[in-house]
């Protein structure tokens, strides 16, 4: 998804300054490209513990406190992002009843608002899943090729 989105961005600018013609709806179909990009990415990026990390808690030598932080986090996200999957839900059904669309060439919301949904559920899971292991015991490794020194428990 993200080539396409630059592929036509690319193609948007070769046709808007050599033919002076730019493709109608570019900026519609860019907006709702990226909330695919970026909500389908959330939770792999956050298992892979590729996402941003500002060290706002201490890292502390005991592991129960180690524990009861990274549970809290963890606590945390799970809210955050059940909220966001609440409020979605209720945006998709609103964008439905008001018939909400882009401005351009009218591509309707609702679908948008459900992959939020779906994906905001999924990081709920993954999340949970992480928090379940933490309580086990286990180490909660990112996954793939990350660095293997880089466990997060």
């Amino acid at each position: 998804m993200l080539f396409l989105l630059v592929c036509l961005i690319f193609t948007d600018v070769v046709f808007r300054y050599l033919l002076t013609a730019p493709i109608l709806g570019v900026e519609d179909t860019l907006q709702m490209g990226m909330v695919v990009v970026i909500f389908g990415c959330v939770p792999f990026v956050w298992r892979r513990a590729e996402h941003i990390v500002v060290d706002l808690l201490p890292e502390f030598r005991f592991s129960k406190a180690r524990i009861a932080r990274n549970l809290a986090v963890r606590g945390l996200v799970i809210a955050v992002m059940g909220l966001l999957a609440w409020q979605a839900w209720v945006s998709a059904e609103d964008a439905a009843f008001f018939g909400n669309a882009t401005n351009m060439i009218e591509i309707p919301y609702q679908p948008f608002y459900w992959m939020i949904a779906a994906s905001a559920c999924f990081h709920v899971v993954v999340t949970l899943a992480e928090a379940y292991l933490i309580c086990t015991g286990q180490p909660v490794e990112p996954l793939l090729d990350s660095d293997p020194a880089d466990t997060r428990y």
